[in-house]
């Protein structure tokens, strides 16, 4: 107990439900967004032989807003954050697609439902649990799901051969996210870890691309699963949550 109530804990639990968090990371999402211009962003499509312009940049800035608000508060164990990612996930899901993601369509539904799930699951419960043979069924049932889902996208839904780096660059992290929202539902501490493997992939993707606002929102997304870890599993030993 006497490692649980050190100050250095503590001080961290603080900071991970702190509100200041939350506009630290609102504010490198906006940051970074405007400094690379993407609110400029467009797509151009017609309707009725009219053409028109969808400003893309400012719906996709707003969107991760409120991804980093949802993400914060399912950190601070609040059920809202649930909420706002099943509705977010459908913005998201356009946007993937407009950007060349065909299989968007069907992946989509996937993580939908998954945050649907968590959040109908949060209602009832809020029992953190360890690591037991549902977890790792959960992360299976995501990269089955992610690699199958994905292959009919590229391979019915394109109109060019399928471009297997494209391919992978895509279905590994997706399976990594059909698998941590799963496990999202059972609140398990240690699925931090698996957004932490998430979020370094994102990384290193940015920096190759030298997308420099991404890099800055998964390094926060970093620093957060961290803090995710240490307050989910110092509030289960506190708790004494049975397996």
């Amino acid at each position: 107990m006497t490692l649980l109530k050190s100050p250095t804990l503590q001080k961290i639990k603080t900071i991970t439900n702190s509100q200041y968090l939350d506009w630290i990371g609102l504010a490198i999402v906006l940051i970074g967004s405007v400094s690379l211009d993407y609110h400029k962003t467009t797509y151009d499509f017609k309707w009725n032989h009219i053409e028109y312009t969808f400003h893309l940049g400012i719906v996709s800035i707003i969107n991760v807003g409120f991804s980093m608000i949802a993400t914060r508060l399912v950190t601070k164990k609040n059920n809202i954050g649930n909420f706002i990612s099943t509705c977010n996930t459908l913005v998201s899901g356009a946007i993937d697609y407009l950007l060349g993601n065909v299989a968007a369509v069907l992946t989509y539904p996937v993580s939908f439902f998954g945050n649907y799930i968590t959040f109908r699951f949060w209602k009832k419960s809020k029992q953190l649990r360890s690591i037991d043979s549902i977890f790792y069924r959960n992360l299976a049932l995501g990269f089955l799901l992610s690699f199958c889902l994905n292959y009919l996208g590229f391979k019915y839904l394109s109109t060019t051969p399928i471009n297997w780096q494209l391919y992978f660059a895509i279905a590994i992290p997706a399976g990594i996210t059909f698998g941590g929202t799963f496990n999202n539902a059972r609140m398990y501490p240690d699925n931090w870890f698996l957004w932490q493997i998430y979020n370094i992939t994102k990384l290193i993707q940015n920096v190759l691309q030298m997308n420099w606002a991404n890099v800055m929102k998964y390094s926060f997304y970093f620093v957060n699963a961290i803090l995710g870890y240490i307050t989910w599993n110092d509030d289960k030993k506190t708790t004494q949550t049975p397996k």
